[in-house]
């Protein structure tokens, strides 16, 4: 294609299909060009990304399937045998969190443990370890200071009829839940 400089007609750099302005600024690549802004660049095998300062097609972190850079944080997909945490590919979960999918991800996933959990086994109460000042009761972390009885007849009824293992009610009858135990 060509634009309009000037009153006149400037052709497009070589990758461009089309351009804007300057002949360098491209809206469209010709075929094997990637848009990255507003430039052209090759496009880049699997398992690399092009690198803009070097100008050149480089290979992905070793974590990563699919990369838009050069460290684990720019994982796209995760390599097999590693997992998605927050911002990069992982080979296993951190403490806090546990493995998982998702919809749609063709890798594993690593999900946050509930608040106040530093190991779980899965989502919900699975807890197998809380953090200080927490107390595990049923597989949940309880704030310790605040874990008292809402009304002792309640939390009776709440522990004969073997109702602590759901969050609500150990909220409201710690005490109670926590001798159960």
């Amino acid at each position: 294609m060509e634009l309009l400089a000037q009153r006149r007609c400037v052709s497009c750099d070589d990758s461009c299909r089309e351009c804007i302005q300057q002949a360098d600024r491209c809206t469209a690549c010709r075929h094997g060009y990637s848009l990255a802004g507003m430039a052209c660049v090759p496009r880049c095998g699997a398992g690399t990304f092009f690198h803009v300062e070097e100008r050149s097609c480089s290979s992905c972190h070793s974590s990563c399937r699919t990369c838009s850079g050069p460290g684990p944080e720019a994982c796209l997909r995760c390599a097999e045998g590693f997992l998605q945490q927050e911002w990069g590919c992982v080979p296993a979960c951190s403490p806090g969190f546990y493995p998982g999918t998702a919809a749609g991800l063709p890798h594993g996933l690593c999900h946050r443990c509930e608040e106040n959990c530093l190991r779980c086994s899965g989502a919900g109460s699975s807890c197998s370890r809380c953090a200080a000042g927490f107390s595990l009761i049923s597989r949940t972390c309880i704030a310790t200071a605040s874990c008292s009885d809402a009304d002792g007849v309640f939390c009776e009824m709440v522990k004969t009829n073997r109702l602590c293992q759901r969050k609500f009610y150990r909220q409201f009858c710690c005490r109670t839940c926590l001798m159960n135990a």
